[in-house]
């Protein structure tokens, strides 16, 4: 044998992909590769002003239609408007955990959201212990909390709902603590609309009726970033 080894040998080597490459090349269907394009500030801005303000007309039609205390020509003008501000001051800590830019525009640092988030619904409650009137136990307490907490959570759907595609794919980082205090702005919302629809003011039913889907609504905006506002 021997040990010579000849190059020009291995032009004798078949190509199993020779006929593949004389194949012409198919033409790329662009249809399927062509993404829309994405909205300008200006637009974003108007998508969300406009969400904002079908947010609030979706919770004052229950007002408008459906029901509002029977009260609330005799009821005290500064209980009506603690009432309302503590809600709508959750509220706004959600948005503004959920808008606030942070550096280049990537949003503010995880901590300071989730603190922002958390924060919305520590504050009613601890407001509400201090600023509600603390009267005897209700025999039908959990009846009525429960029946609230139904109304709160139908009044926070539509915000909730209105939030999420106005923010839809917006977020790079931290989309879970955002979309979780996004949450909170729509139980906020839902919080102080029914303080003009429900006549029970003390502290423990305002609570847990009216204030804890604040922390429900979190929780399902935290379950849906992945999906929906992950960048």
């Amino acid at each position: 044998m021997s040990d010579d080894f000849d190059l020009k040998q291995l032009a004798d080597i078949g190509d199993p992909f020779a006929e593949e490459a004389r194949a012409p090349i198919r033409p790329m269907d662009r249809s399927r590769t062509r993404l829309a394009p994405s909205p300008d500030r200006a637009r974003v801005r108007a998508l969300r002003t406009i969400a904002l303000a079908l947010a609030l007309a979706y919770d004052a039609a229950w007002l408008v239609f459906h029901e509002r205390r029977a009260d609330l020509i005799s009821a005290p003008p500064w209980g009506l408007a603690l009432g309302m501000a503590i809600p709508l001051a959750a509220a706004a800590l959600g948005l503004l955990a959920a808008l606030r830019p942070g550096p280049r525009g990537l949003g503010a640092p995880a901590a300071r959201i989730a603190a922002l988030a958390v924060g919305g619904p520590v504050l009613f409650a601890l407001a509400t212990l201090l600023a509600a009137p603390h009267e005897g136990g209700d025999a039908l307490f959990w009846r009525h909390a429960a029946t609230c907490m139904a109304v709160t959570g139908l009044l926070a759907l539509g915000p909730l709902a209105l939030g999420l595609w106005a923010f839809r794919h917006a977020f790079a980082t931290s989309a879970g603590w955002r979309t979780a205090a996004i949450g909170v702005a729509a139980g906020g919302l839902a919080a102080a609309t029914m303080s003009l629809a429900c006549p029970i003011t003390t502290a423990t039913h305002v609570i847990v009726g009216h204030g804890l889907i604040m922390t429900v609504a979190a929780l399902a905006g935290a379950l849906l970033a992945p999906t929906l506002a992950r960048s």
